[in-house]
């Protein structure tokens, strides 16, 4: 009697498993993270995002007019800097900073805003602290996966925005 109830108990659990599986195997993986880092005065300059692919589609074209797009999936993006930034005449203080891109016309705009720690479509214009243009230029070789970067320059580096064929790049110094 207690081997037919041990069979039992096991052929209910591989039964249960066998139906289970091609659930788990569907469930969304976490969204892949990126962080881009640049050495600066006493520790560095980071920017951590969530890197969405585009599958298709051109989603800098989607963007409409005026509006405002998290850079990346899931949270908001991050800037965290321990050194002011100066993006031509245009200041951003040492701290940490949700960014989002923000289209107007044929231009795009990186916006620094004090809020951080939220999902990144909420984004509350209030709370934006700067706003410096970014420069639109074409890739040769298109980039699947959003990427963000931060080379370094001479006396400072850039923000750069890598996705389908469109690259964006805003360049700063290290303010004195």
């Amino acid at each position: 009697m207690a081997l037919k109830r041990i069979v039992g108990w096991v052929s209910f659990g591989l039964l249960a498993l066998a139906l289970a599986a091609p659930a788990l195997a569907q469930a969304p993986a976490p969204a892949e993270r990126g962080k881009a880092e640049l050495k600066a005065g006493p520790g560095a300059i980071t920017i951590d995002y969530g890197r969405p692919s585009l599958k298709g589609r051109d989603m800098f074209a989607q963007l409409k007019d005026g509006e405002s797009w998290r850079m990346g999936r899931n949270e908001a993006t991050v800037l965290t800097t321990p050194v002011d930034l100066a993006f031509g005449k245009t200041r951003v203080a040492k701290g940490a900073y949700s960014l989002f891109l923000k289209k107007t016309g044929e231009t795009f705009q990186l916006v620094f805003n004090s809020q951080t720690g939220q999902w990144g479509t909420q984004h509350d214009a209030a709370k934006d602290v700067a706003s410096v243009p970014m420069t639109k230029a074409a890739l040769t070789a298109p980039v699947e996966t959003f990427t963000m970067g931060l080379p370094a320059a001479p006396n400072g580096g850039a923000v750069e925005l890598t996705w389908g064929t469109t690259k964006l790049t805003a360049p700063f110094e290290i303010a004195k």
